[in-house]
């Protein structure tokens, strides 16, 4: 399937008065500063450094939101032309489950073999040929990288935030707790995120990804699904993983977790949870918010 055949969810004259004022357009919430809270002294994944608790100083900042939705995104894209790296690449890593026609996996990723390498999986096209969401502008952008975030984040005006500074906007004022909304364990009758359908059987394909960046309560500084739906990009650099090799791309850390997780896989749609990828990565459950100076 060539590029010229994707879909073409937006009329970019809509679009165009879009960009006008973007810091607005954006719907940025005030974080305040102080000393904030970064951690845990009850890390899940030791290994991963999400321990110990420690304190640090955050000045006061803005932040979407909501991650950056498809409709957001479209609007940066019609300014500017800009292509994000699994468009230049022509494709990108997909979950197995998602793919309902399974010709379309090329390969699997060798340490995650539930990662499909699917050919034409981009933002627009989040399933390679299959067909989009009708929720598709509400729903976060997928398949961006970290230099496709930091892209966005400087077109707007804005960046990236630092791992601590989305830790404290996730608390929500909260202070130590687990979660944006407090300690309790969402479950599915009180489900409080978007998470856990790697364990949900028998769900079809097209069920399977993000749901609209607006979903389920906003915490206590008006953020919505700050763990769940999908990670999201810091401007934190990580040490580079084991199995790549020398001259990989940079490693940045990501919060807050996605669909995906779940207490028997993937346990990560907690504040402290952490993960981390190279800069030029695209997935399907990776999206990003942009801060602002308050």
């Amino acid at each position: 399937m060539t590029r010229s055949m994707h879909h073409k969810p937006f009329a970019q004259t809509d679009l165009a008065a879009q960009v006008i004022d973007r810091v607005n357009a954006l719907n940025t919430v005030p974080i305040p500063g102080r000393k904030a809270f970064l951690g845990t002294n009850n890390p899940v994944f030791a290994g991963d450094g999400e321990g110990p608790l420690r304190r640090v100083q955050i000045d006061p900042f803005h932040m979407t939101a909501t991650t950056i939705t498809n409709f957001q995104f479209s609007a940066f894209v019609v300014e500017t032309g800009y292509k994000t790296e699994a468009e230049r690449f022509g494709w990108s890593f997909v979950f197995r489950d998602a793919v309902a026609d399974r010709k379309l996996i090329d390969r699997h990723v060798a340490a995650a073999p539930w990662w499909c390498k699917i050919i034409d999986a981009d933002w627009v096209n989040p399933r390679g040929t299959a067909p989009i969401s009708r929720d598709f502008e509400k729903l976060p952008v997928i398949h961006v990288s970290w230099n496709d975030a930091q892209a966005f984040a400087m077109w707007a005006g804005g960046r990236l935030p630092t791992e601590a500074e989305w830790e404290h906007a996730a608390r929500g004022g909260l202070g130590d707790v687990k979660f944006p909304w407090g300690d309790k364990e969402p479950t599915r009758r009180d489900q409080k995120c978007h998470f856990g359908q790697i364990e949900v059987p028998h769900l079809l394909p097209e069920k399977i990804g993000p749901i609209p960046a607006v979903s389920f309560e906003a915490n206590g500084y008006g953020l919505f699904n700050m763990v769940g739906n999908v990670w999201e990009w810091t401007t934190d650099t990580a040490q580079p993983k084991s199995f790549e090799p020398p001259g990989s791309a940079p490693s940045k850390y990501l919060k807050g977790g996605s669909y995906m997780c779940h207490p028997k896989t993937c346990y990560r749609y907690r504040i402290a949870a952490r993960i981390f990828n190279t800069i030029d990565t695209t997935i399907g459950h990776t999206g990003f918010r942009v801060v602002f100076a308050a």
